[in-house]
């Protein structure tokens, strides 16, 4: 067998992206067990909790899909199709143009009215589509391969 850099990269494929589901998977175990603040606090320690549970989760988000990108090795990984993997790469990029737009319109809200409302709902767009690109990309893939076998 040939260790060429493309046979390297693409025997990451799947454990990349099996890093992401498992750090999503534990993510959402994780917020699900948070418990209730106390009824005199302020509840800032679940806050900040729950804003590492964010970061977690989108740091799986960004391992699964960056994972399902890279190019499978010859004779193992995913085989996906160029519109595919067009899916994924928007799954991975809209949620960097939507943190993006916000953090522009913090700092630009000042000098442009009505830039905030709209950077809002480029941000909750963009971050609610990804996973939609994502689960479009597999979804797809999987009827391919039910196709296939019938």
């Amino acid at each position: 067998m040939e260790w060429s850099p493309r046979a390297i990269l693409g025997s990451l494929q799947l454990p990349v992206a099996g890093v992401g589901f498992g750090l999503l998977v534990l993510t959402l175990l994780y917020a699900n067990s948070i418990p209730p603040s106390p009824p005199q606090s302020d509840g800032f320690v679940e806050g900040l909790a729950g804003f590492f549970i964010l970061v977690f989760g989108a740091i799986g988000f960004v391992l699964l899909v960056a994972g399902l990108l890279i190019p499978p090795g010859p004779g193992y990984g995913i085989h996906f199709t160029r519109k595919q993997r067009w899916l994924f790469a928007y799954a991975l990029a809209a949620p960097l143009v939507g943190v993006g737009a916000f953090l522009a319109s913090l700092t630009l809200s000042a000098a442009v009215g009505g830039l905030f409302e709209a950077a809002v709902s480029v941000f909750f767009v963009a971050l609610s589509t990804a996973p939609l690109a994502l689960l479009a990309g597999l979804g797809w893939k999987a009827v391919q391969v039910a196709t296939a076998r019938i």
